[in-house]
């Protein structure tokens, strides 16, 4: 065993991967919110995601598997185990929801929620994932669903390593024949894509068992690990060469999947479709496999850079980016209505700069002295109670150097986000618009989806055009509010922001500013601008009042006529 020889050197490498796994998370969340960023079909939030639950399988193979076989009684450390993977994840994932409660959810909305109470046991013990359902496994704090399958994994790893490797194999088979009998009868039996309880996207990506072969597949690349000499030695330039096959690897990998149309969405639920989206969440896990035995392995450029001082600190804190990347997006897309082509990038930058700022704060204040004082516990030497090990963590962890550099990214990152903000709340504009309005815009009713109080509209020196519309929104409206183009034939040749971010977010009754930017660049021909609300299988909301088309399916709010 090679345990000692790679623990403080070649490891670090993959430390900084795990970094660059949660920021591609971060990276595919920002589509849902800033829609103009759009980073095509390849799964890259996904990608993150099941790269972690590989790493996770080869480092719990890597520290447990040699103190196992060398164990005196022959007994796996199941009291420890457990404590430590207790210590590792739950005073994070506890302090993340409540900050997700708080400053996205708050107290009113959370009770408004249906099955509040059950909802929030199974967050607390990690068990909403369980619930095949989007509503239950993505409650409060999102990214926490993945954390109910990791609390999957270390209930079954134990069993992984009994027998040793060649009762493993027979195990990891087992594994890999039971995903692709499941997936199989998911595809035969499961419910609909948009099925109200069960639903067939939510079994395959997140019921635990459905990932234990990327898991498996994680022990069987530390054991594998394990197992090589250590006499094995290459050069520095064969390291390196096999660190960009991997990469390259990786890469070649997404984009020919892509290609062959292995991540499209619009398949008819079936054994294929089944298929399909199980390879778009577990998939790349062979490819994974090799990359993470090379990096484990390798002395190369590439290793150097992944263990430079800053990348091996990012991955640290990485878990705490995780957990809290999306509630900073959600706070600052709030009260937040993007106009300008600077602003989102700007938005974007802070999000990631917040978002880091508070993962090392959690890191230095949550992760590591609450595991250093709950690990404690299991160490014979140590001798301080809880409240005692917590208080000296928490000491040592609060150096001036720390907390000054952490506040000066943060104070940054906000001043920049309040410096593109706009309050889609403004009760002061909103008036101002209603004010300004032509009655035939005021309170007009789009069927039982919402009703547009009053617009005014702004043309530009530039040829472009503002709108500015107040809505009051009911909670069983539609889900896309379209913007249309229109030339002279009332044809379309152009479409404007649906808006997602704020029609999405807002609460019913609720006033809300609906900012709408034209660039000059669209105008081009554009005789009319229409909006409406529309959603697949309840067609389009009726417009009661107001220069309407002949279907009365949307509102003309602007014509170049009357400019």
């Amino acid at each position: 065993m090679q345990t000692a020889l790679y623990q403080n050197t070649q490891l670090k490498s993959l430390t900084g991967l795990r970094f660059l796994a949660a920021f591609a998370v971060f990276v595919a969340h920002v589509p849902g919110h800033w829609q103009e960023y759009d980073f095509g079909k390849a799964p890259i939030g996904a990608a993150g995601v099941s790269f972690f639950f590989v790493l996770s399988g080869f480092i719990l193979a890597y520290v447990y598997v040699p103190r196992f076989e060398k164990s005196s009684s022959g007994k796996f450390p199941i009291k420890e185990f457990y404590l430590r993977r207790v210590a590792r994840i739950w005073p994070l994932h506890l302090v993340t929801l409540l900050i997700a409660l708080l400053g996205v959810m708050g107290w009113q909305a959370f009770w408004q929620q249906d099955h509040t109470l059950a909802k929030s046991v199974l967050n607390i013990f990690l068990l909403q994932a369980w619930v095949p359902n989007h509503k239950w496994g993505y409650f409060l704090n999102g990214p926490a669903w993945s954390l109910s399958v990791e609390v999957f994994f270390y209930a079954v790893f134990p069993l992984f390593l009994i027998g040793g490797v060649k009762r493993f194999v027979l195990k990891y088979l087992t594994v890999v024949l039971a995903t692709i009998l499941c997936v199989f009868l998911i595809g035969v039996f499961g419910p609909g894509w948009g099925s109200a309880g069960v639903q067939f996207d939510s079994l395959i990506r997140n019921l635990p068992p459905m990932r234990c072969f990327e898991f498996a597949s994680g022990v069987a690349c530390g054991m594998l690990f394990l197992s090589q000499s250590q006499k094995s030695r290459r050069s520095s330039a064969l390291d390196t060469g096999l660190e960009f096959f991997a990469v390259a690897l990786v890469v070649l990998f997404f984009l020919v999947s892509s290609w062959l149309g292995f991540y499209r969405h619009e398949q008819s639920p079936g054994v294929l479709a089944s298929f399909n989206y199980w390879y778009r969440f577990s998939g790349a896990t062979p490819v994974f496999s090799v990359l993470i035995l090379v990096f484990a392995t390798s002395r190369g450029w590439l290793s150097w850079f992944l263990s430079s001082r800053l990348l091996v600190y990012l991955g640290e804190i990485s878990y705490s980016f995780y957990m809290v990347h999306m509630t900073v997006i959600l706070v600052i897309v709030r009260f937040d209505r993007i106009e300008g082509p600077w602003v989102a990038p700007l938005q974007i930058a802070c999000g990631l700069g917040i978002s880091l700022a508070c993962a090392s704060i959690l890191y230095h204040l949550v992760e590591v002295p609450f595991r250093k004082a709950i690990v404690a516990r299991v160490d014979p030497r140590g001798r301080s109670s809880f409240i005692q090990t917590l208080g000296t963590s928490w000491r040592a962890e609060m150096a001036i150097s720390k907390i000054a550099g952490i506040g000066v990214v943060l104070l940054v990152c906000v001043v920049g986000v309040r410096e593109s903000q706009f309050n889609c709340y403004d009760t002061g504009r909103a008036a101002a618009i209603i004010e300004s309005s032509p009655d035939e815009f005021k309170n007009v009713r789009f069927g039982d989806d919402a009703i547009l109080l009053g617009i005014r509209w702004k043309q530009g020196d530039d040829s472009g055009v503002a709108i500015e519309a107040v809505w009051k929104l009911n909670s069983g409206r539609r889900k896309i509010r379209f913007l249309k183009l229109l030339d002279q034939k009332n044809q379309v040749i152009g479409r404007g922001d649906p808006n997602r971010t704020v029609f999405h977010q807002a609460g019913p009754q609720e006033m809300i500013i609906d900012r709408i930017r034209i660039k000059p660049a669209q105008m081009d021909g554009v005789e009319k601008i229409a909006i409406g609300f529309f959603e697949s299988g309840r067609g389009f909301a009726m417009v009661d009042k107001g220069p309407r088309n002949l279907k009365m399916q949307q509102l003309c709010v602007w014509m170049k006529s009357r400019q």
